[in-house]
């Protein structure tokens, strides 16, 4: 391994070639970009395999460190995002205010029954059909959310396929005649993340996430959203004014 002074002599290889390119992170080899070099041009570097390569990106991963994207490599988690939780939260408005790019991907779009928590929120009855969305959250295309967010069928039919289309809640909800809404409740606990978290925030299965629960109200005070929003725990800060 040519960086091997950076590295213990003792241990696994792998765990060595980890140390190694911690030392190159702190050292701030990398470019600006934040993005480290493939499991191949690292196997030819430190003379390793490419698995040995992958455990030690996976050890960086697992100390959230780095965080891969699906088939675009291995990057650094970049400084933490300010996320400001208040009456009016809105994504693309807080991710914008951070000099970060904002965008969505939607995932799934369709109904389902409502139940328990998301039945209680939207004063709906149990087993009533309501709009759902899947969505990924990004800033400067780093995965930092998933949101499950509910809608009642009833009132707001199709709207998933309005918001699929222009990825603002704002604007599908206006094509319904809500020209304003705002956030009655938000709740705030820290949890293990779920598969579907682990796969969409490219996030190590041991880090915590974040989930917010929040329900929005229309003007007459009627509750019209509820969102469940999971958020990778080492790349977002909560601000409350």
């Amino acid at each position: 391994m040519d960086s091997a002074d950076h590295a213990r002599s003792d241990g696994p290889l792998w765990k060595r070639l980890e140390a190694a390119l911690l030392a190159d992170i702190r050292e701030g080899r990398f470019n600006d970009a934040g993005r480290l070099p493939s499991e191949h041009e690292l196997a030819e570097r430190f003379s390793v395999n490419r698995h040995t390569a992958r455990q030690a990106l996976a050890g960086l991963v697992q100390r959230g460190i780095v965080f891969k994207r699906k088939g675009g490599g291995s990057y650094l988690v970049p400084e933490m995002l300010d996320y400001e939780i208040g009456t009016r939260t809105r994504f693309n408005t807080n991710v914008a205010q951070q000099g970060r790019e904002p965008s969505r991907t939607v995932i799934e779009v369709g109904e389902r029954p409502a139940h328990g928590a998301v039945a209680a929120a939207l004063a709906m009855a149990e087993g009533e059909p309501a709009v759902f969305i899947l969505a990924v959250g990004k800033a400067d295309d780093i995965p930092v959310s998933v949101s499950e967010t509910y809608l009642p069928a009833a009132r707001f039919a199709g709207i998933g396929a309005l918001y699929a289309e222009s990825l603002s809640m704002t604007k599908a909800l206006l094509a319904y005649g809500v020209t304003d809404y705002t956030r009655d409740v938000t709740r705030v606990s820290a949890r293990n993340p779920s598969q579907t978290d682990v796969l969409y925030l490219m996030q190590a299965s041991t880090t915590p996430v974040l989930a917010v629960e929040s329900i929005d109200i229309d003007a007459g005070k009627r509750p019209i959203v509820y969102h469940e929003t999971r958020f990778a725990g080492e790349r977002v800060h909560f601000v409350v004014r």
